[in-house]
């Protein structure tokens, strides 16, 4: 298909740095494909302002991790549904996993020659306190291991599912806790429970490959939900492989569901981690809009 005019934005930060050494890879694979035009960000932020400004583009490139196709996500749904570009994704980032849901291969050279021959599809985002999220939302265990992953990131360089395991083992050992919150789920009345971790996802993993809701799908106009209730730490820590590969669904405390909108309170302000992106509130008020954004996925995609 044609691409149009297509901007390139690049998070040269990305996965440790490591994103700017492939700035003239990536350059070179566009090379004689796709009319472009390419943009490294400078700051935090910096790719939601340029995406925001985009509207003259047909398609825009996310070059990095989940952070940056988040930033990039929420400037391009600044502009009018009839002006927004297409998005896709090329990954360079430490996560990636949007790209899974979107089926985009990891290595560059593959995920170029396979979007090249993409097609179009319209896709739901997930909305939470008026921010945009494109994969996925976690509160509570989740996002501490997020934010301690984040510290190994910068002092090790690790990347992927390894960088997560360790950061969570860490949290497990040190700061395992549930919390007690107040939930409504799809305007339900409110209802006091104590939970672990809740995962509010469009796509079927998080944390770089954690397969926390395998059967989710990002077009169905519906959030996936884990719930997982107070339990004891070595409760958690037999059923951790589980959740690796997808299989801890059917397992007590968990619970799974299908929904539109989930508010949840908290007396003091809890930890959340949106598309790899530490946050703290008191309330996650959260809904979908089905088929938000048009995205650029590879011919043989199936969600």
């Amino acid at each position: 298909m044609s691409h149009g005019r297509t901007l390139v934005i690049i998070n040269p930060t990305a996965r440790h740095g490591i994103t700017r050494s492939l700035v003239p890879v990536v350059a070179s694979l566009l090379e004689g494909h796709i009319d472009h035009d390419t943009v490294l960000t400078e700051h935090p932020g910096h790719a939601a302002e340029i995406a925001s400004g985009s509207a003259q583009y047909d398609t825009v490139i996310a070059v990095g991790g989940d952070g940056t196709v988040h930033e990039v996500l929420n400037g391009l749904m600044r502009i009018p549904a009839s002006d927004r570009p297409i998005l896709t994704v090329l990954p360079t980032g430490s996560g990636n996993d949007y790209r899974r849901t979107l089926g985009i291969p990891s290595d560059l050279t593959s995920a170029v020659r396979e979007l090249l021959d993409g097609v179009r599809v319209r896709l739901d985002v997930g909305v939470v306190n008026g921010v945009y999220f494109a994969n996925s939302i976690a509160i509570g265990l989740d996002a501490r291991v997020t934010a301690r992953a984040a510290e190994i990131k910068m002092s090790t360089g690790w990347s992927g599912l390894p960088l997560y395991l360790r950061a969570l083992m860490y949290i497990l050992l040190r700061r395992f806790y549930s919390h007690p919150v107040v939930l409504s789920i799809d305007g339900s009345p409110p209802q006091a429970v104590e939970i672990l971790l809740i995962a509010i996802t469009n796509g079927p993993t998080y944390g770089g490959g954690f397969r926390i809701t395998p059967d989710a799908v990002p077009d169905d106009g519906l959030l996936d939900v884990c719930t997982i209730d107070r339990v004891g730490l070595g409760s958690a820590l037999w059923r951790l492989p589980f959740v690796i590969t997808g299989n801890h669904t059917q397992m007590s405390p968990v619970k799974m569901g299908l929904h539109r909108s989930i508010r949840l309170e908290s007396e003091t302000p809890l930890e959340g981690q949106l598309d790899g992106e530490v946050m703290l509130s008191t309330v996650y008020d959260i809904h979908i809009e089905p088929s938000a954004v048009e995205v650029l996925v590879p011919r043989r995609w199936r969600p």
